[in-house]
């Protein structure tokens, strides 16, 4: 596998001289988040300037370590890409809260297949990481590219469940090398496997692995950093080494009926911190949050465990579907009092769901089983270190 650091086309799209006019700004309150990352990456080939005006100009962070950090770094690079010379195609995009991540075929500076992920706050994009490779100049061993396969997106109402699925796999096969659970996670008559040197199917995997080994490859992952999902589409962002040199994995799954049935991959090195031009670092997806903490007595003749049925409806119907949530845990404490504690990327995010959970289909039962006089609820802003 060959491993070039490059820098995304993502960053020299955005440039700080650009303006935006009123009937703009009105088109970008009418879109959604993953409209206008695709925008703005589809900008990079139209040269479209209105997408500029998604990025938030006051607080914009990178965490591409090749370009300086805010808009102000970006006027450096774009004189080095040729007029008409970029493109890019998204071939999938998705959602988790406040995060859009797409998956995208570029051809900047040569052909490149890119992963990039962006944080919006109120609307803006404030944040940024990306993650490229070179584009395979052929198909791997059993006829695929870096980018064909499924794109539809289904099981929207699994999200979470996927996401924690894949999030076991990372921890148990990729970093503790548990191998013996790995038909726990991967279905194995139907596995699809698109990295450039892999062949499909659970044989393929043992078979790279094998041949990596008598050149003395290894292929470590040390730690996971985030994990965003939407519906049966699972991208995690991971750290560790690759033939001895430090790199960043992203790694996209397909789930179906809770296995990984699809694979996609992108290896990048990371660069020496004393080339780096922002110290934002690679990783860092930590940021202040929002804890939501609400407790109360059940009503009399209402067990726990249907209540419980209620509950993970409501979680999964109306909470887990809400721009900016995180996560959410519930149960009953030693007092016999029913608690729910979730996480919102922003107190704005936390007063729109509870603006519109009584529109929720189960809001109705559920609030019918609570004492609500018993209800004390309180919020708290989780500060990053």
């Amino acid at each position: 596998m060959k491993i070039k650091s490059i820098i995304t086309a993502t960053a020299l799209v955005i440039c700080s001289s650009c303006s935006t006019n009123n009937t703009n700004e009105v088109t970008a309150m009418e879109l959604s988040n993953k409209d206008k990352a695709v925008a703005l990456l589809q900008s990079i080939e139209t040269g479209d300037k209105t997408p500029v005006s998604y990025v938030n100009p006051k607080s914009y962070t990178q965490h591409n370590l090749a370009v300086a950090d805010g808009l102000a770094g970006f006027g450096e690079v774009l004189q080095a890409l040729p007029k008409g010379s970029a493109k890019a195609n998204v071939v999938r995009n998705f959602q988790d809260g406040n995060y859009v991540f797409t998956h995208t075929d570029y051809n900047f500076f040569g052909p490149k297949v890119g992963f990039d992920v962006f944080r919006f706050e109120d609307g803006l994009i404030v944040e940024h990481w990306d993650n490229l490779a070179e584009k395979a100049t052929s198909p791997n061993p059993s006829g695929r590219t870096q980018l064909d396969g499924s794109v539809e997106l289904t099981d929207l109402d699994k999200t979470q469940e996927n996401k924690a699925l894949v999030s076991d796999f990372i921890d148990t096969i990729l970093i503790n090398g548990q191998f013996d659970k790995l038909t726990n996670y991967i279905n194995s008559e139907t596995y699809i496997q698109h990295n450039t040197s892999v062949a499909d199917g659970l044989d393929g995997l043992a078979q790279a692995i094998e041949a990596m080994a008598k050149q003395g490859i290894q292929m470590i992952y040390t730690s996971n950093h985030a994990v965003l999902g939407q519906g049966n589409f699972v991208l995690t962002i991971s750290e560790g080494t690759f033939a001895n040199q430090h790199v960043s994995y992203y790694d996209l799954f397909r789930v179906s009926e809770g296995k990984i049935v699809e694979h996609w991959d992108v290896i990048e090195p990371i660069a020496a911190k004393d080339t780096w031009k922002n110290n934002n670092g690679k990783f860092n997806f930590k940021h202040d949050y929002i804890v939501e903490v609400a407790t109360f007595k059940l009503k009399d003749g209402v067990s726990p465990k249907d209540f419980n049925t209620l509950d993970q409806q409501v979680e999964i119907g109306h909470v887990s579907q809400q721009p900016g949530f995180i996560s959410r845990e519930s149960g009953l404490t030693e007092d016999n009092y029913w608690r729910v504690i979730v996480h919102w990327d922003s107190l704005n995010d936390a007063d729109a769901s509870m603006n519109s959970f009584m529109a929720a289909p189960a809001a109705a039962a559920f609030m019918d089983a609570v004492d609500t006089s018993t209800m004390i609820m309180r919020r708290y802003k989780h500060l990053s270190q």
